[in-house]
């Protein structure tokens, strides 16, 4: 009974430090315009309908996400319909991290988190193998697995085409991956057994 008692906590332990070692970064992905106007640098389409429109339309997006403000620019109504259904998507997302930080807190173990952040770190580099197949990753697998509609496909009417194409989630992705691997590395680095040296 102990041992399941013990294999079990591991199991939480390993799937509430991976949630949040991925959480984390995504916030800054998700709730902060930087990230979107470095983007911008790299693909260039928002260059296509100019910098100002393009940052309007960054920040309102930030703000719509973060509940404090509407799509309001140009979004089309396509659009729209698909973003409520992003935000409710990212509010669970939020609410299973405090969820995880709360078994994080409530089962801490220093020599068991220390093992899982190992393990985190070399799983989460294994997403990296999406990558050189991220389109076919991107439009046959994960939006037909999350959406029961096609209104995440863009056009060239909706402003999503310009601030959020294709390449932007490819970047999104990479930096997901390489954050969490950094963050479940530092966790290790600093949880892990020092070992004594032999005089």
């Amino acid at each position: 009974m102990m041992k399941v008692i013990k294999t079990l906590k591991s199991v939480l332990l390993f799937l509430s430090l991976l949630y949040i070692t991925f959480y984390l970064p995504m916030i800054f992905t998700i709730y902060f315009p930087t990230w979107f106007k470095v983007n911008c640098n790299w693909h260039n389409r928002c260059d296509y309908i100019g910098r100002d429109v393009s940052y309007n339309g960054i920040g309102e997006l930030n703000s719509y996400f973060l509940h404090s403000g509407e799509l309001k620019t140009r979004w089309t109504h396509k659009e729209k319909i698909h973003l409520a259904e992003v935000r409710g998507m990212f509010d669970k997302m939020f609410f299973i991290s405090i969820i995880s930080l709360a078994v994080l807190v409530a089962l801490y173990d220093r020599k068991t988190l220390s093992k899982v952040s190992l393990i985190n770190s070399f799983l989460i580099l294994s997403l990296l193998v999406v990558l050189p197949f991220f389109t076919t990753f991107w439009r046959e697998i994960f939006h037909p697995l999350l959406f029961d509609n096609n209104l995440w496909i863009n056009n060239l009417n909706d402003l999503s085409f310009y601030i959020m194409p294709r390449q932007f989630f490819k970047y999104t992705v990479a930096l997901l991956v390489i954050s969490c691997f950094i963050i479940n590395i530092l966790i290790w680095t600093i949880l892990r057994e020092k070992k004594v040296r032999e005089v």
